[in-house]
């Protein structure tokens, strides 16, 4: 198993970017690692993420990707919450459909209700994007609807995930599920 990339010592952070990782290198490298062996908050808060994500696959099915940040991915012994973005395919993301449903997702997508209820986690719902050949990808009449949009969104979010509070810029995990 590759360890997560180092922390910058300034910001005990993982340097300005994205990095792979899949959920058992995440549980072991931030939850389990002798380093925060003396956490009071990591082992809820996982256990929490994985309630909170069990909740949004009943509502899409399954979940591509997840982009983990914040103090939950530093050197923060006890961290208050992790930072969640969900990314779905773009098939399954919009097509929740029943009332009820769209109320869950909403609740699931607050901070305050996800507190409220036990689970200290602030998250988002992304989707990918359409086009899944590399070659389409910005050609006119290639890439599907929409995707443009898309894309926008994931930079957007790619940029406000990289930064920090007071320290500048930060990297952040991508899990792939």
């Amino acid at each position: 198993m590759p360890p997560l990339p180092p922390l910058d010592s300034s910001t005990q952070c993982p340097a300005p970017g994205r990095y792979p990782a899949t959920w058992e290198e995440v549980e072991a490298s931030l939850v389990r690692a002798e380093a925060f062996g003396a956490s009071s908050t990591r082992p809820g808060l996982w256990e929490e993420l994985g309630s909170h994500r069990a909740l949004i696959e009943c509502l899409f099915g399954s979940v591509r990707r997840i982009w983990l940040a914040g103090s939950f991915v530093s050197g923060k012994l006890n961290p208050s919450d992790v930072d969640v973005a969900y990314l779905l395919d773009a098939s399954v993301y919009g097509t929740v459909a029943d009332p009820d449903d769209l109320a869950d997702l909403a609740n699931l997508s607050d901070r305050e209700w996800c507190v409220k209820h036990g689970m200290r986690i602030d998250a988002y719902v992304l989707s990918l994007p359409a086009t899944l050949r590399f070659k389409d990808l910005g050609v006119v009449g290639a890439m599907a609807a929409g995707d443009s949009e898309v894309f926008q969104i994931l930079g957007l979010y790619d940029e406000i995930w990289q930064r920090t509070r007071h320290t500048g810029r930060r990297g952040y995990l991508e899990v792939a599920l």
